[in-house]
């Protein structure tokens, strides 16, 4: 009897994990699909790709930097007509580089280039709240619906295409957070922080 317990627990614990690997490797396929035609959206600069993964409810904000301090635009769309906080419609990208998943490059603020090239995807990215905690007023962007669906680390993927690219700077790459809502992924955050608009 106490056998028939064991073996069943060690049965149960088997399909359990099979079943995270199976939702793992299903949510890798549909970040792997949404952050190619995300990045070509921008490469063409052709806003209706990019926005088959904005959710409607939520819209897509954009995190940048003026003058030092922190600040973001909520959009309901990618509009490549209308301005998108502060990215510029002559930011070109060479979207070469296949996917890593894994920790993401760090950008070299002094230097102006990522210290990797390369395309940068991090599972259960704790980064929407990092942002959060550098606003100044802190307590009304937390209660944005745009940031508190970023709030659990396990929905959020952040996204790093790492360029260096001399005609370029100091703008090079890009960066975006997906958010799983429901059962999918979606475009919730772009993050330009990097250029320093002034």
């Amino acid at each position: 009897m106490k056998k028939n317990i064991i073996m069943y627990t060690m049965l149960f614990l088997l399909c359990s994990f099979s079943f995270i690997r199976a939702q793992t490797a299903e949510d890798k396929k549909q970040i792997s699909t949404a952050v190619t035609e995300i990045l070509k959206g921008f490469q063409t600069k052709n806003g209706d790709l990019m926005n088959a993964y904005v959710n409607k409810a939520y819209g897509v904000g954009v995190l940048f930097k003026s003058g030092g301090d922190l600040g973001f635009v909520l959009n309901e769309e990618v509009d490549f007509d209308m301005p998108l906080g502060y990215i510029e419609k002559a930011w070109n990208i060479r979207n070469q580089f296949p996917i890593q998943f894994g920790d993401v490059s760090q950008y070299d603020s002094k230097n102006k280039k990522w210290k990797k090239e390369g395309l940068f995807v991090q599972f259960n990215s704790n980064s929407v709240n990092d942002y959060v905690d550098k606003f100044s007023d802190v307590s009304s962007i937390k209660d944005q619906d745009i940031f508190k669906i970023n709030s659990d680390p396990e929905d959020v993927v952040f996204v790093t295409l790492a360029e260096n690219s001399k005609e370029n700077a100091p703008i090079n790459g890009f960066r975006f957070v997906m958010t799983r809502i429901g059962a999918k992924w979606y475009l919730t955050l772009i993050d330009v922080t990097e250029y320093n608009a002034e």
